[in-house]
């Protein structure tokens, strides 16, 4: 749970306490005016309080009564001038009107009654109090436990989050190792196999080394699975780099459509020799944006070859863009096979590949991941969109909006 939505999260359930507070105030204050003052003023003959029955303060009115009662009764121990500051105090606190009435009820009593009469109000004053606040104790441990619970459940997610994390880059790391596996021990034989006819005997029989041909062969063998370990590991650190702290992008004003189009034109040899169809739809004129040229042609050239890798021959690919005063829409889109759900929900993520073949195809599971974070770090949006559509099966849509 994002900050936005647990800031939501305890808005509605604070307004939920109000409601709830509020509710049980006014039920409250129906049962004491209806039910239980009426009950004391006629089964107990206590009616001072009803001084403010008129005007709706009956609660308010017992609660200054018994508070006045409760200081009269510690009056009684306390010095003369001390006695007399907090009687007057008092009694200006509580009002004439209600002092008056109290008067009234208590002069006829004895001392012995007087008491009993004072200690029976603090007592009921008491269990008023407790009972106006009860609402307020209830909303509170109900709001307490919703947000422990809450805390909990984010907490588990957050590590069941960090547990399937750390799966995947256990498996990225494992991919890795053998992917770097692979091409070593292609290299090392055949480095071997050179190092042994440099190394042979003079005297060896004339045709028994290897010809030129096959040592070019080897030659170029060792190169280009040097290469493939060099853009795998390549990879690695640009993500780990847009992942580092402190990475800003080089931003500059720059033709984002003229930026695709060489994107398209370094790559259109590749998909001729796949035998696949590239269909351009990209306008006529300028698009200027604020964007990093290195990062945003790497974000393109990675949806191409992972159109181009990840398809058959025969498979059409399109590629086009729109732009407005709002915002800005590529779409990088073919009508090869459906990516399953089940990858498709989580293709974006690190460490998640697109394909079960990639020890043939090639791919480390980081592309698409380092193209959504490139794009987020512009502002902008990369999805997948799948099935909207008769020509095409699958798109990855970028969006930038107008600066």
């Amino acid at each position: 749970m994002n900050t936005v939505e647990w800031k939501k999260f305890l808005i509605r359930r604070f307004l939920l306490i109000l409601v709830f507070v509020s509710l049980s105030e006014e039920l409250l204050n129906v049962i004491y005016e209806q039910i239980v003052f009426p009950w004391m003023s006629q089964s107990l003959h206590i009616d001072f309080f009803t001084a403010g029955m008129e005007n709706g303060q009956s609660i308010d009115a017992l609660l200054r009564g018994g508070v006045y009662l409760a200081v009269m009764g510690v009056c009684n121990q306390l010095p003369d001038v001390a006695e007399f500051a907090l009687r007057s105090f008092s009694e200006k606190w509580a009002g004439n009107v209600l002092t008056g009435r109290i008067s009234d009820q208590t002069m006829q009593m004895t001392p012995v009654q007087r008491n009993f009469f004072i200690l029976g109000m603090i007592a009921i004053t008491i269990l008023i109090l407790f009972t106006l606040l009860l609402p307020y104790v209830i909303a509170a441990f109900w709001f307490g436990q919703t947000v422990s619970v809450q805390i909990k459940r984010m907490e588990e997610e957050e590590r069941q989050r960090k547990a399937e994390y750390d799966s995947r880059r256990n498996l990225l790391l494992s991919d890795v190792a053998h992917d770097l596996k692979t091409p070593m021990t292609t290299v090392a034989g055949y480095a071997k196999v050179l190092l042994e006819e440099v190394g042979s005997s003079p005297y060896a029989e004339e045709g028994s080394g290897i010809c030129e041909k096959k040592r070019q062969e080897y030659l170029e063998t060792i190169y280009n699975k040097s290469m493939q370990m060099s853009g795998l590991l390549n990879l690695l650190f640009e993500y780990v780099k847009l992942e580092s702290e402190g990475f800003e992008l080089n931003r500059t004003e720059s033709d984002v459509l003229e930026l695709i189009r060489e994107c398209v034109a370094g790559l259109y040899m590749d998909f001729e020799e796949k035998e696949m169809e590239m269909i351009v739809l990209i306008p006529e004129e300028t698009c200027i944006r604020k964007v990093d040229r290195v990062q945003f042609q790497r974000v393109i050239n990675n949806l191409l070859n992972n159109a181009l890798r990840h398809n058959s021959p025969g498979t059409r690919v399109w590629v086009k863009a729109r732009a407005d005063d709002d915002e800005l829409v590529i779409r990088i889109c073919d009508n090869g096979a459906v990516i399953p759900p089940e990858i498709a929900a989580y293709i974006f993520e690190p460490f998640v590949l697109g394909d079960e073949s990639r020890h043939s195809k090639g791919g480390s599971g980081l592309g698409l991941s380092i193209a959504r974070k490139v794009i987020t770090m512009h502002g902008g949006m990369l999805t997948l969109e799948q099935g909207e559509w008769e020509e095409y099966t699958k798109a990855f849509v970028i969006r930038l909006a107008a600066e």
